[in-house]
C-alpha cells in the first residue's frame, strides 16, 4: 500500500513547502494576524499617548483613575441663578438667565467666596448688563464672557485662587 514515487528527497520538501504557500487558507490565516498585530501596535503605541489614555482606565480600576483625577480638582461654589436686562435696545428689552458656579482651590477659599457671595453676584451682573444679546451671540461671545467673568471675580478672591468659571444654565430671551 505504499506508494512509490521516483521523487528524490530533496524534491519532495520542495513540493511540501510549495503546498504549504500555496494553500490559501493559510496564506489567507497568516495576512489576517499580521493586519491584527500592526493595528494593535498602531493603537497601543501610536493612538493611545494622543489620546491620553492613563494605565488605570485600560486596567479598568476605577479607584486609580479617581486617585489620579482628584489633585486636579477642585471645590464648586455655586452663584445661584442671575437674571439681567441685556444693554441695546430699550424698544425691545432682552433679558439673560445664568447660573455660575465656580471652581476654587480648596475649602477655605470656597468657604471665602461663600462669605463674599453678594461681592461675586455683583461683579457678574455688572459684567453681564453691559452685554448685548448681540456679544453674546457672536461666535466665541460666550467664552469670551466667561473669560471676563473670571478676570474679575479672580481679581476679588483672596486668600486662593479661582479654577475655572462653568456656565451651568444660560437662556437669552
Amino acid at each position: 500500500m505504499t506508494r512509490k514515487t521516483n521523487a528524490t528527497p530533496g524534491e519532495t520538501e520542495k513540493v511540501a513547502k510549495k503546498g504549504i504557500l500555496e494553500n490559501k487558507a493559510v496564506l489567507l490565516g497568516v495576512i489576517v494576524i499580521v493586519q491584527a498585530l500592526v493595528a494593535i501596535g498602531l493603537t497601543q503605541y501610536i493612538l493611545m499617548p494622543k489620546l491620553n489614555v492613563n494605565q488605570a482606565a485600560m486596567a479598568g480600576d476605577p479607584l486609580q483613575e479617581i486617585s489620579a483625577e482628584a489633585p486636579q480638582r477642585g471645590v464648586m461654589v455655586g452663584l445661584d441663578d442671575i437674571i439681567v436686562t441685556l444693554a441695546g435696545n430699550s424698544r425691545r428689552p432682552r433679558y439673560l438667565r445664568i447660573n455660575i458656579n465656580l471652581e476654587v482651590e480648596n475649602k477655605i477659599t470656597a468657604e471665602a467666596v461663600r462669605m463674599r457671595l453678594p461681592q461675586m453676584r455683583d461683579a457678574v451682573i455688572m459684567t453681564l448688563t453691559e452685554k448685548s444679546a448681540e456679544d453674546l451671540n457672536k461666535p466665541g461671545g460666550k467664552m469670551n464672557l466667561r473669560a471676563e467673568i473670571f478676570k474679575r471675580l479672580d481679581e476679588s478672591i483672596s486668600g486662593g485662587k479661582l479654577m475655572n468659571v462653568y456656565f451651568s444654565d444660560l437662556v437669552i430671551q
